[in-house]
């Protein structure tokens, strides 16, 4: 039978594993939340700097960047591009593809042109200030791949500041410019992929159907077991109307750490995977 003493150290050990465990996750917590806000963020192989950007480097952005599939030697254009950490991303990823990254902004514009210059895929990545409904039809070639991590917020009330109402609402870019203006820019087959709030897709996808888009794959989006999906990863193709592939991606694990799910898709990225 054991002692008293040797009781209390087995509990006094335990206690400390506990607050342990409780410390690390916290500290995981506080990295996470202040790399995501600071006014760089830095990725395995490239740095983002995001002071003079309306919409900072956020999870959305790395899940599409990460899922999307990518034709070998294709072209890709990326709708509103912000910090440009997209085709960063797609650069890193295939060393084949030429990207064209448009942004409305003119000092988002700027601060992804620094971004793709300092990276080692500038010569494959080409940044336009411009406004997408405006320039589409003026746009000279065709693409074998569109993404965009777009503005989604249709309902809710403007920010006060102007470059983020710009960036988080669909007042500047909607669903419908998308699908419509896409669908005569894209080679026959090319497909558009998006990341967009779970409780939208239903109406998002009702819009891509009117314009000949057919859902080819999604990925719904949790934070947790226990909640529902907050996102879902969504590609499309013209005329496309046969089975559509679906899964569902996990980002935290029970214990509270990133999930294998997560760090096996964005591995290649986050500095701490």
């Amino acid at each position: 039978m054991l002692g008293k003493s040797r009781l209390r150290s087995i509990f006094y050990a335990y206690i400390c594993n506990i607050l342990l465990i409780l410390f690390t996750l916290r500290c995981q917590t506080i990295r996470y939340c202040h790399t995501m806000s600071h006014d760089k963020f830095t990725f395995k192989c490239f740095e983002v700097h995001q002071d003079r950007c309306a919409m900072k480097v956020g999870t959305d952005s790395v899940l599409l960047g990460a899922w999307l599939d990518i034709p070998p030697s294709g072209t890709i254009l990326d709708i509103g591009t912000g910090t440009g950490i997209l085709p960063l991303m797609v650069a890193q990823r295939d060393e084949t593809v030429q990207i064209t990254a448009i942004e409305i902004d003119k000092q988002a514009a700027r601060q992804a042109q620094e971004n793709i210059e300092r990276s080692m895929w500038r010569s494959r990545i080409e940044v336009v200030h411009a406004d997408f409904t405006q320039v589409a039809a003026s746009l000279n070639k065709k693409y074998d791949c569109i993404i965009s991590n777009p503005p989604y917020f249709q309902q809710s009330l403007l920010s006060p500041d102007e470059a983020r109402a710009v960036a988080r609402h669909t007042t500047a870019l909607s669903f419908d410019s998308i699908f419509s203006l896409s669908r005569e820019i894209v080679t026959a087959g090319g497909r558009l992929s998006l990341v967009i709030p779970a409780d939208l897709y239903n109406e998002v996808n009702h819009t891509a159907m009117l314009y000949g888009w057919g859902a080819t794959r999604l990925t719904h989006v949790r934070t947790t077991t226990r909640k529902q999906p907050k996102r879902v990863l969504c590609e499309w193709q013209r005329n496309y109307f046969s089975a559509c592939t679906e899964d569902t991606i996990t980002i935290h694990a029970p214990s509270g750490e990133y999930s294998e799910q997560y760090i096996a898709l964005t591995r290649n990225f986050y500095l701490h995977f």
